[in-house]
């Protein structure tokens, strides 16, 4: 139009047209400004409970957006601690909100051992000395057993027995169906170390003064035992090979006969260790994760986080499929490793620790804080989705299957809560759009 304007005849009039039409334009220019302004103002997003984290060599997302990951089943049975190797106990579909407590059981005392899911029951331990067996969907108790002292290390099940340990120094290892007990096992000193079924034979476990024994699975007779320096943690259990980890900064890894296969020593405390693709995966204390080859024990890669002050103990990490590894430290962080190089993805900072494994789940992270909540993150750029309310510190790794989330705290609560899934939210916040008229 302004073309048009402008090639009009000359004169008086023809001037006052252009002068008109290029106040018209320059007022409809300023009104498009204010509006964009307006709208860019109003649609930034706030991002809940912190300032959001900075993406860190985040060129393209993980997961393409309206793509999710494939939902894996969770084990028939509970082998070792986090139902696998790879230290992420989330199968199924997310846990978004609205959120709905399902049920809480109150032990008054820390619960800080991953329990056991297989069926319909869940075997909690905790340190009220008392082992329970639990109906998954009611939270109703269904047998207990009490032993002399605290519960801390993680329960494994398989299709008739429950094994745990115990601080007392024994292991155990009840009847599934009622609690009562196969029979038990003393280590001597205290037992930390998860339960673990190895290779369907033998039960693993460690005491603090640094004791491996391997029990006969069906009367807990000792089959090999070995020893490392310093309290035990793990084990991790993949194939036929179980690593351990110390807290005077051992690692080393045991085939089904007792043999040593590799044993590596370092000089800060490493964390219990994770296993995938041929790899162990351990953080340490000065806030390294480092990547071991499973049949060598060689350092594969080696990262270090950045700005670290003092100790930044890292968790267990817990591996996402073959790409990925998360993990907390108690300096406050969330971090997202690429599992084939260890290079860093994201990290989310918070005002306190992240002392336990995040679980993981389709694209999203839950990660336990000492700050009374389970932080919801972004698995492709770390930023914060929302928080779950558990009322106390962090005292079991989150734990996901089909739907409900289950957490332990430092008070003595466990709580199961039902959250949507994101797909079927999306599905019914189209069928309340109407149909323009």
């Amino acid at each position: 139009m302004l073309s048009t304007i402008a090639d009009a005849g000359a004169g008086t009039s023809g001037k006052r047209s252009r002068l008109n039409t290029f106040i018209i334009a320059g007022t409809l220019v300023a009104v498009l400004i204010v509006i964009f302004v307006i709208n860019r103002v109003n649609s930034d997003p706030v991002m809940p409970l912190q300032e959001p984290v900075a993406e860190v060599n985040q060129v393209v997302p993980i997961v393409e957006p309206g793509t999710t990951v494939p939902m894996e089943q969770p084990p028939d049975l509970w082998l070792q601690a986090y139902g696998s190797s790879s230290g992420n106990a989330a199968w199924g579909h997310p846990v978004v909100a609205p959120f709905d407590t399902l049920w809480t059981i109150s032990t008054g005392k820390e619960i800080f051992s991953t329990p056991a899911f297989v069926g319909d029951m869940i075997f909690l331990a905790g340190n009220d000395k008392i082992l329970r067996g639990i109906n998954r969907d009611s939270g109703l108790q269904e047998w207990s057993r009490t032993v002399t002292c605290g519960l801390s290390g993680g329960v494994a099940a398989d299709s008739t027995t429950v094994y745990f340990s115990g601080q007392d120094g024994y292991v155990y290892a009840l009847n599934r169906e009622t609690g009562s007990e196969r029979w038990k096992t003393g280590l001597g000193f205290h037992v930390f170390t998860d339960a673990c079924i190895f290779c369907d034979s033998l039960v693993l476990a460690g005491n603090s003064a640094g004791s491996i024994a391997a029990l006969n699975k069906e009367n807990g007779s000792l089959i090999w035992s070995d020893t490392m320096e310093g309290l035990l943690l793990g084990p991790a259990v993949s194939d036929s090979i179980a690593v351990f980890t110390s807290e005077a900064g051992s690692a080393g890894a045991w085939d089904l006969s007792g043999n040593s296969i590799w044993s590596r020593g370092f000089t800060s405390q490493p964390s219990p260790p994770s296993i995938g693709s041929g790899l162990v995966f351990i953080g340490f204390s000065t806030g390294k994760v480092l990547a071991l080859s499973l049949q060598t024990g060689e350092t594969i890669w080696e990262t270090a986080l950045e700005r670290v002050q003092g100790r930044a103990v890292v968790s267990r990490p817990a591996l996402v499929g073959d790409s990925l590894l998360v993990a907390g430290t108690c300096d406050g962080r969330v971090f997202c490793l690429e599992t084939g190089n260890g290079e860093l993805v994201w990290e989310a900072q918070f005002e306190n620790w992240i002392s336990v494994t995040p679980a993981v789940c389709d694209t999203i992270v839950y990660a336990s804080c000492d700050d009374n909540r389970i932080h919801l993150l972004s698995l492709n750029t770390g930023f914060p989705i929302d928080a779950i309310e558990t009322g106390s510190y962090s005292g079991t790794s989150p734990v996901i299957i089909e739907g409900v989330l289950y957490t332990g705290n430092a008070a003595g609560d466990f709580t199961a809560i039902r959250g949507t899934s994101p797909h079927n939210r999306a599905m019914e916040e189209e069928e309340i759009i109407c149909p323009v008229e």
